[in-house]
Order: C-alpha cells, then sequence, then structure tokens
C-alpha cells in the first residue's frame, strides 16, 4: 500500500483530501502541531477507512521533523503551506 503524508491536513476541505487517498487504497499520515489537541483532528478518525489513518506530532519549523514525517511517503500535500516556517 502506498503512503501518503499530508500536512497540515485537518480542515474541511483536506477532510475531502485524505477520504479520496483512504478510498484509493492509500496509507496517510497527517500532521498537527499538538497531538494533545485532539478536537482538531477527531472528526478524521471518523472517515471511512480511518484504520489507514495516522496522526503525526510534528515541529514544522524543524526541517529534521519535516524530513523524518516524510521519508516514508511516496506523495507528500502540503495543505497548509503556512504551516511551514523556514
Amino acid at each position: 500500500m502506498k503512503k501518503a503524508g499530508i500536512i497540515g491536513g485537518s480542515g474541511f476541505i483536506d477532510s475531502d483530501v485524505i477520504l479520496l487517498l483512504l478510498n484509493t487504497n492509500f496509507d496517510v499520515k497527517v500532521s498537527t502541531i499538538d497531538i494533545s489537541k485532539k478536537e482538531n483532528y477527531e472528526h478524521l478518525m471518523e472517515l471511512d477507512h480511518s484504520e489507514n489513518l495516522y496522526v503525526c506530532e510534528i515541529d514544522s519549523e524543524q526541517k529534521s521533523a519535516l524530513h523524518n514525517f516524510i521519508k516514508d511517503c511516496d506523495i507528500v500535500i502540503f495543505m497548509n503551506p503556512s504551516d511551514i516556517k523556514f
């Protein structure tokens, strides 16, 4: 199964993209800045095939964190590029 990494993927439109990927047999990793704030992503866990959805906490200001997040992904989608600060 291929893997997609979604950076900044917890909004309404983002959910549609994530659902599309889940429905086409992708494992999907979604980044979050603070994993303790479940209200920001818990709605994603109700999507079809959410057993293939993983939420990962990353500090998007650190290049090494971004590199580690995307290293095993076949595709990467930046849903909110303003989350990336270099």
